[in-house]
């Protein structure tokens, strides 16, 4: 399985999954040839390793150890499991600037996450199990955004 995209600045990333479903093998490759940690930083973040913010380079290293099952779990994941919470992520924009989001199972079928960006703006989310395969959700922030929906979604 080969999926292809371009980033930012042109250059042409490959995501290259093969061998058996038990134990795929992952790689990637990209048009101009560069190394292995340049080619995530173009598919992750549309830039070069020069460019990306120092949060950006932490999620690279993460994706880096993910993919060669290295992952020992880092600073977050300790943090996470330590609160309670049931997720715990540091994200950056496109612009490299850092949010915070924070999510919690309230019971088995209600989840909310919390994100608060580093320019104060924070976003609520609450998503409800309906049973089968309907989820309610619904979001507010402070920058005025709210949403609420009803979704079908069926795995196959």
């Amino acid at each position: 399985f080969v999926a292809t995209t371009e980033s930012l600045n042109g250059t042409t990333v490959n995501v290259i999954v093969e061998g058996p479903a038990s134990a795929p093998e992952v790689s990637f490759t990209s048009a101009p040839e560069l190394p292995q940690d340049e080619v995530l930083s173009q598919l992750l973040f549309g830039r070069d390793m020069s460019s990306i913010s120092a949060f950006q380079a932490v999620q690279l290293a993460a994706a880096v150890g993910t993919l060669t099952g290295h992952s020992g779990g880092g600073l977050i994941d300790k943090i996470r499991q330590g609160s309670g919470l049931d997720d715990l992520d540091v994200t950056t924009d496109d612009a490299g600037n850092a949010a915070l989001s924070a999510g919690k199972y309230l019971s088995d079928n209600i989840y909310t996450d919390v994100t608060v960006s580093s320019q104060g703006d924070t976003e609520i989310n609450l998503n409800l199990d309906l049973g089968g395969d309907f989820t309610a959700k619904g979001g507010f922030g402070t920058t005025g955004d709210t949403s609420v929906g009803v979704f079908f979604e069926k795995d196959y």
